[in-house]
This record gives structure tokens, sequence and C-alpha cells, in this order.
């Protein structure tokens, strides 16, 4: 699996910026399409992104304005490629581009962009508007979908689901969840080794999650159920419970972490009984490098060597 292939922050910061992409390419393709030219204030735009990009947007439009189709399409499919090659390079060198694009597509970001594309392309092929939105004013329609294209999916069940919470709250269950999923893999990996009456895991409980008791009797699997369900009763809110784990399921299963979290995890369960450590590592080491883990192209582990030139991961994005 590509996600494998880099470091899940890194990933995810890939991830968010390919998002980014689709919103503005989505943009020029609506503007584009409907104006069948390129207006002067999205010329402005381009340039100011790079001066290469509106030249190779200029060659695209010019010999098919007159297409049945317009010049949106082209523009839209000839942004995407450029930015492909230009802005991710390094996960289109290093093997983990499909990552990139699996992760930006399984977002709701990216289910909004789309869907409100979509109802303006409608819109905008009966009768284009007298002005076009800037890219700021695009953006603020995009976030402010609340009807998907497709309005019985998950996805849409979901984006209900996020719109009820206030946004700190939202961020804060997600946080505590996230957590609970990767402190569970360590927890049950630990057990797996010492035992289900593991000290060494009791402590870093209490640490944690102060009022559960470590079930002596059970084995791992069932003493992460017993956690998760004490979890669920004592750190998540009674209303809408089911709707709101759901929605923390979706997000934690669409984001890079989960998949390299459980990656490390099986390695590091595939190891441990063959090399015999003398020393488990604690959650937070663990954790530490369970973030620094990928698979080199090839299939080699190595560590990160230096920053990759992506901005750093800013943290999950409401929706």
């Amino acid at each position: 699996m590509q996600a494998r292939r880099a470091p899940w922050k890194a990933l995810a910061a890939a991830a968010e910026e390919y998002t980014d992409w689709q919103v503005f390419t989505l943009w020029l393709r609506a503007v584009i399409a409907a104006a069948r030219c390129i207006p002067a204030d999205v010329e402005k735009v381009l340039e100011s992104r790079s001066p290469l990009l509106l030249s190779h947007i200029r060659a695209v439009v010019e010999p098919t304005a007159i297409d049945a189709e317009g010049p949106g399409m082209q523009v839209w499919q000839a942004v995407g490629e450029w930015a492909e090659m230009n802005s991710f390079l390094v996960p289109k060198r290093e093997g983990w581009l499909d990552a990139v694009r699996y992760f930006s597509a399984a977002s709701l970001q990216y289910a909004r962009a789309w869907s409100y594309w979509e109802s303006v392309d409608r819109r905008w092929r009966a009768a284009p508007p007298a002005e076009f939105p800037t890219y700021a004013q695009w953006q603020s329609g995009v976030a402010a979908v609340i009807r998907l294209s497709d309005g019985n999916s998950e996805a849409q069940q979901v984006l209900d689901t996020v719109r009820t919470q206030p946004e700190s709250e939202w961020f804060s269950q997600l946080a505590t969840f996230s957590e609970l999923i990767a402190f569970s893999l360590w927890m049950e990996l630990t057990l797996d080794v010492e035992g289900h009456g593991s000290d060494f895991v009791a402590r870093e409980l209490a640490q944690r999650y102060g009022g559960f008791s470590l079930p002596s009797s059970l084995e791992s699997k069932e003493a992460v159920r017993a956690l998760h369900a004490w979890v669920v009763e004592h750190r998540l809110p009674k209303a809408n419970q089911k709707e709101l784990l759901r929605a923390l399921r979706f997000h934690v299963r669409h984001h890079p972490a989960y998949p390299a979290l459980r990656s490390y995890a099986q390695k590091c369960h595939a190891a441990w009984p063959n090399e015999h450590p003398a020393r488990l590592p604690p959650y937070e080491e663990w954790r530490e490098a369970a973030d620094r883990y990928f698979e080199a192209l090839g299939g080699s582990q190595k560590a990160p060597t230096g920053p990759r030139q992506l901005r750093p991961y800013p943290g999950p994005r409401l929706g």
C-alpha cells in the first residue's frame, strides 16, 4: 500500500494540500467554462500562484475555446497535471501520489467541493452569472455546503452530525477518539507480550484513563474492547452518541494516521516475539516511532531524512 511509503503526517499534509488544489481547479473549471475565456481577475490569481501556470493554461484555452465542451474541462485537467508535477513532485517521485489522491478524495472537504461545483455548473449552464465569484467567495461557497450530491451517502450522514457539534467540541472529541485508537494498538501489542495482568499497561492506563481498571481475566482484544466501552461511556457526550461514534469512526478510518499506525503495530507484532526486547516502549515512545515509520520504495524501512517540502500537518480539518 502506497500509504506506507511516507510518514503519515507528511501524507496528511499532502492530501490536504491536494484537496485545496481541487477546490481551486474546480473554481477555474466553472468560471472558464462559463466565460469561455480566462477573465482578467482569474489571470491575476493564476499569475500570483505561478506565471508558468498562467502561460500553461493559455496554451490550453486558445485551441479549445470553440469545442462543444468548452475550455473548462481542459483547464481543470491541465492545472491538475501541472500541480502534480510541480507541487507534488516528492510524492510522485517516491511512489505515494496515489495515496495522496485517495485520502484527499476520502475527505468531506473534497465531497463538498465536488457537490458545490456540480450545483454551480448546472445553474451556470442554464444562465451564466453577470459577475463571477472570486476564489475567496468560491471557497466560502464550498465551506457552506450542507447537502452533498449523494444525499443518502455515509458522508452526508457524517456531515449532518459534524454540523450539529460546536467546532471546539468536535475537535476535542475527535482528538480523544483518535488517541484511543492509537493507544489501543499499543495496549494490545503489549498485553500480547506481557500477558493480561501487565502492571506496565496498568500504569499507562492510570495516567490516561483514570477510573478504568484493567480486567485481569481478559485477553488483549477483549481488554481493548472494554477500554473502548469505558471511554465511550465516560468521555463522550450521551446525546446522539450513536451518530457521533459513526462520524468519529468515519474520520479516523479515512485519515492517513489510521493505516500508518496499524502498519507499524503489525510490524511490531511480527518482530517482538522473535526479538524478545528487554524493554518494551512506553506508549509515548511507541507513538513517536509509529509517527515516524514508513517503508521506502522497494520495501525496506528507513527513518525520515530531513523535512519534506510540504506544509506541516495542521491537525484534522472540521468536515
